[in-house]
């Protein structure tokens, strides 16, 4: 009925943090197996990165220092973001680097050989670069073993997937997670599902590392890999775990390259970006939350194409007398979402044995990112996540499944599979990202949100209800089963972020609200924590604890 395997820390997840936590929990002498969705190196966001960004020698301004680049990353997100975890990131992100370097990454350089530093208008200072292949030349980039991608991301995956294969760590490609296993409240492994044999797969750990990415599949457009539809934050929250900020999502601008000249026209023929002070050419206000909010904002008052787009004159040099639908048009995307997984400064989440790292690490930054600090997410704590689940599992003596447990986990997968299996998982998605798309975009409101919940409720119980198939006609394979279970997390995470956004009555980072256009920092200044209390989500809103910095009106609060 299933293949049982053992290890000691099982790694969930083959991108960036998922190849540094296995790395990590090898080094420290742990046997450790690694779970993937897709193939190693070919799988999670890491291969979209872009650019990197942290304070350290290799160049940038002097003045520059750790503590003034945690400081941009909370400020940026409104203060919401967990201030020892901003600051254990800004701190070791110089160490991460210098050991890419070390294993053989490259940076793109200036002539006189420097590392390229530039400036971005979410920094303080200087402190932004581009990793890259050893050897390549700029601008001459081809990567045929990568299915997606860009050419930073790709040189962090082949530094890191080449580090896996020096080391004894076990790989299962093509195998989604199904759900985590406990037993008297313990993580001890997970069901999965290996899609290349059609087969269920049981694997015992007495640490588990999640290292799923983001649950940006909820939405279209989105920037992110095909793998992301939530699958560690559906399995963590059933299991009982606590998740934080699901109500949040980054988007960006645009579907394409634009530059500092680069002009946005409604279909009233305004410039855009002046109504909203932002200037492209200085920079000022140019972040991609202000662009989000100022082109969607025209859409909300008509001013948007049939295809709900703002038109961009990309050179900044049309005659004004052109029509205006000869221009390109655009619109903004769905880039990362900021939930996830509540961990400590360990990457210890609030169940024992289970970690996270990652992009499902959630609370990192609150409720926006300043541009460059993903790529040193997922080495910072990629490495943290594999270092403490090695140290957990040594200290665990052993671990035993709860067969009934299992028993149930099993029987529900197979009830998915049986109940789902004369519908098209891909239909259904496509009426997910509809919902989230009409209801729960850039920019919300109450009662549009209460129209998309209903939606997404009624989309759940129509898939809960449907009745079970036990025709002779052939069974769905391994990858089409996998489309299925993920409709559970997508309609999870959608629930979760819906219900999360009619709760936060504010406005603060990528977050709008249509009614609540200001950010409340006397009733706002809070986490919205979520948790699973018998089949149903209990949000908390938890004070965020200010021990490093604060907005100005609270700055007198800091011991």
């Amino acid at each position: 009925m299933y293949k049982s395997l053992e290890t000691e820390v099982l790694v969930i997840g083959g991108g960036g943090a998922g190849c540094r936590a296995a790395i990590e929990a090898h080094d420290n002498g742990s046997e450790v197996l690694m779970m993937l969705k897709g193939r190693l190196g070919n799988s999670g966001c890491t291969l979209w990165v872009g650019i990197s960004s942290a304070v350290g020698s290799w160049g940038g301004d002097e003045a520059d220092t750790p503590e003034t680049s945690m400081i941009d990353l909370l400020s940026y997100g409104g203060y919401l973001g967990n201030q020892d975890l901003a600051k254990i990131l800004s701190e070791e992100s110089e160490d991460r680097v210098h050991e890419m370097e070390e294993w053989g990454i490259d940076f793109r350089r200036n002539e006189d050989g420097s590392v390229f530093v530039d400036m971005d208008p979410e920094h303080t200072y200087a402190r932004s670069f581009y990793f890259k292949i050893k050897g390549e030349v700029d601008g001459n980039h081809s990567n045929e073993k990568y299915d997606y991608g860009s050419q930073p991301g790709h040189a962090i995956m082949d530094v890191l997937t080449e580090q896996v294969a020096k080391r004894d760590i076990k790989i299962k490609n093509n195998t989604v997670l199904i759900d985590l296993l406990l037993n008297r409240g313990r993580v001890v492994g997970a069901l999965g599902l290996d899609c290349e044999n059609n087969e269920l797969v049981v694997i015992k750990a007495k640490s588990v590392v999640l290292a799923t990415g983001s649950y940006s599949h909820i939405f279209a457009p989105t920037t992110v890999s095909p793998f992301e539809t939530g699958d560690g934050h559906g399995a963590a929250y059933r299991a009982g775990a606590e998740l934080i900020d699901m109500e949040t999502c980054q988007f960006v601008a645009t579907d394409r390259p634009f530059k500092p000249q680069s002009v946005f026209l409604n279909t009233e023929g305004e410039d855009i970006m002046p109504k909203y002070g932002i200037d492209l050419k200085s920079k000022d206000r140019a972040t991609k939350e202000y662009m989000c909010y100022a082109i969607w904002n025209e859409v909300m008052q008509g001013k948007g194409t049939d295809k709900e787009k703002v038109y961009i004159d990309v050179d900044g040099d049309r005659d004004p007398s052109a029509p205006l639908d000869k221009l390109i048009q655009t619109a903004p995307q769905a880039h990362t979402t900021i939930g996830g997984v509540k961990i400590d400064g360990k990457c210890q989440t609030s169940l024992p044995g289970l970690y996270a790292g990652g992009a499902i690490g959630g609370g990192v930054y609150g409720h926006a990112r300043p541009q460059g600090y993903t790529s040193m997410i997922t080495l910072v704590f990629g490495r943290i996540a594999g270092e403490s689940a090695s140290q957990g599992a040594t200290s665990t003596e052993s671990v035993e499944i709860d067969e009934l447990q299992l028993q149930n986990t099993i029987n529900h997968a197979l009830g998915i599979k049986r109940r789902l299996k004369n519908i098209n998982p891909r239909d259904i998605k496509k009426q997910i990202k509809v919902i989230m798309r009409n209801h729960c975009w850039v920019i919300r409101e109450e009662k549009s949100l209460i129209e998309g919940l209903s939606k997404i409720s009624d989309l759940t119980n129509y898939l809960e209800n449907k009745g079970t198939d036990n025709s002779d006609d052939a069974s769905p394979d391994g990858y089409e089963w996998a489309r299925y279970l993920e409709l559970n997390n997508l309609l999870l995470t959608s629930k979760l972020m819906i219900e999360g956004s009619l709760m936060r009555k504010e406005s603060r980072g990528a977050y709008n609200r249509s009614e609540y256009p200001d950010t409340d920092n006397i009733n706002w200044l809070k986490n919205l924590v979520y948790k699973n209390i018998d089949g149903k989500p209990i949000i908390d809103a938890i004070p965020v604890d200010l021990k490093y910095c604060a907005p100005s009106e609270f700055a007198g609060t800091i011991q």
